[in-house]
């Protein structure tokens, strides 16, 4: 039971635990987020979106790539995602640098093709597979044609030895989400691991296809 509630905290991090939850993200996960944002290559100025942000590290990266003439979308079903961000980034949500929006991955309150480039990452494991095609067909909307999308998820094999995994993380081969990709209209143009061990995480590049 102990293990199943932190699983959901992970996903949905609620009230002062997920405050908590949030911080040991940030810490555990500096790796693969810093890795999985640099494949994004972003360019100063541009828009660009991260969905799913939980303990905000994320937010604070891509803020810095954009620079003083960008701007940052910070989507997240989490009340308490969204509130701690707000104590956290004051100065940029002031001069409107940063956006916050609460909500899931398959209905993103943005106009079609509003952003030049998304990060989504440690996330697909909490869509389950009946949203799997609208989420993903979400950021496709979202990101203008020929814009940038990563991708980046634990490798499943090892997630799988996850003792909180077992009926809450949704495991699929990775096999299974570049296909998944490609059905949404993105054509993946890189697959790159963030360490060197069986545990590397998986970061995809994909490109959002013009026309589809």
């Amino acid at each position: 039971m102990a293990m199943r509630l932190f699983a959901a905290q992970l996903g949905h991090p609620r009230g002062v635990p997920g405050r908590v939850i949030g911080w040991v993200l940030n810490r555990r996960n500096h790796g693969p987020i810093t890795g999985s944002l640099a494949a994004l290559q972003v360019a100063p100025g541009e828009i660009v979106a991260d969905v799913g942000f939980g303990g905000g590290l994320s937010l604070r990266l891509l803020l810095e790539q954009v620079g003083q003439h960008g701007s940052v979308y910070g989507v997240d079903m989490s009340a308490t995602a969204i509130a701690d961000a707000r104590r956290r980034f004051r100065g940029p949500l002031r001069t409107g640098r940063l956006r916050l929006l609460r909500a899931s991955m398959d209905r993103i309150p943005l106009p079609d093709s509003s952003v030049d480039a998304l990060g989504t990452v440690n996330t697909i494991y909490y869509v389950p597979d009946t949203a799997l095609a609208a989420s993903l067909g979400e950021l496709a909307r979202i990101l203008r044609p020929g814009g940038r999308l990563v991708l980046g998820l634990g490798d499943p094999d090892y997630m799988a030895e996850l003792p909180f995994s077992v009926g809450v993380l949704r495991l699929r081969p990775v096999t299974a989400i570049v296909d998944a990709l490609a059905a949404a209209g993105f054509t993946v143009t890189a697959h790159t691991r963030v360490g060197t061990s069986y545990r590397a995480f998986h970061v995809l590049t994909a490109e959002h296809s013009a026309g589809l």
